[in-house]
């Protein structure tokens, strides 16, 4: 089983998880996106690999019509039942089901890094109208927080006893965080410049959603079950003795929120 595979795998079968404990996104970072896509009446915005409809959710209100492709199963699922107004669809972001120039925007929120970037990249110029806005979005986890660094320490353990996680057991993480997105935007030449911008926040939490947190994860999610029972009386264990959280009803798990934005080429 590859990376990619186990991912897939984690994904369908912690859709409620990812429902429940991912952050959505905060105002500043949908308002950004909703001027540098220019949303509104009479625009048609594509949210790929869309998840559950975090992201999707809150683009609908802009006016826009929405158009979500996402590849797993569970999570089109839930995406259809909470986000109606949305047209959902199955597909990936190296075969998107949609024509050319059939949008006016695009936004990929915690997938890019899962992508062919060269093919994706291609893929979106493809069905963006020229001068058609693009925008990355990433939470990242803060872990300059001392206890949400030993939150991704406990991930990395989880992963270390599952064969197929070997990328993710470095850094607890499918992705290198010191990436530059840019760059990765300007090799595929279909792209201007691209502009970036960043947004710390909290996610108000508790000892349960910081567990199934952690149960949202691709990777513990597709652990078997006695190896990810375990991971995850080890996160709980984290939120009832850490002296920063321990006693506490709520808390909030920072986050800082990357967005990287652009234009389709002429």
């Amino acid at each position: 089983m590859t990376v990619h595979d186990a991912a897939a795998r984690g994904f369908e079968r912690g859709a409620d998880d990812y429902e429940a404990a991912r952050p959505g996104y905060p105002p500043e970072v949908v308002d950004l996106l909703a001027e540098a896509l220019e949303l509104g009446p009479g625009r048609r915005v594509l949210d790929l690999a869309a998840g559950t409809g975090k992201l999707t959710r809150l683009l609908v209100p802009s006016g826009a019509e929405v158009v979500a492709v996402e590849p797993v199963a569970a999570m089109r699922a839930t995406l259809a039942d909470l986000a109606p107004e949305a047209e959902v669809l199955d597909g990936t972001a190296e075969a998107i089901p949609l024509p050319d120039a059939g949008v006016d925007a695009a936004v990929v929120a915690q997938a890019f890094h899962w992508f062919d970037a060269a093919a994706a990249l291609a893929e979106l110029a493809r069905v963006l109208r020229p001068g058609g806005a693009l925008a990355l979005v990433w939470n990242v986890r803060d872990e300059s927080v001392e206890w949400v660094r030993q939150f991704g320490e406990l991930l990395v353990e989880g992963a270390a006893e599952d064969e197929s996680s070997a990328a993710f057991r470095e850094t607890g993480k499918p992705y290198d965080e010191g990436q530059n997105w840019a760059d990765v935007i300007g090799a595929s030449g279909r792209f201007g410049a691209v502009e970036r911008a960043t947004v710390s926040w909290e996610q108000p939490v508790d000892a349960d959603l910081l567990v199934r947190r952690a149960a949202s994860t691709s990777f513990v999610s597709a652990l078997p079950d006695d190896t990810r029972a375990a991971a995850l009386d080890r996160v709980r264990a984290l939120a009832v003795t850490h002296p920063d959280l321990a006693g506490r009803a709520t808390f909030g798990f920072p986050y800082r929120t990357a967005v990287y934005w652009c234009r389709r080429q002429p």
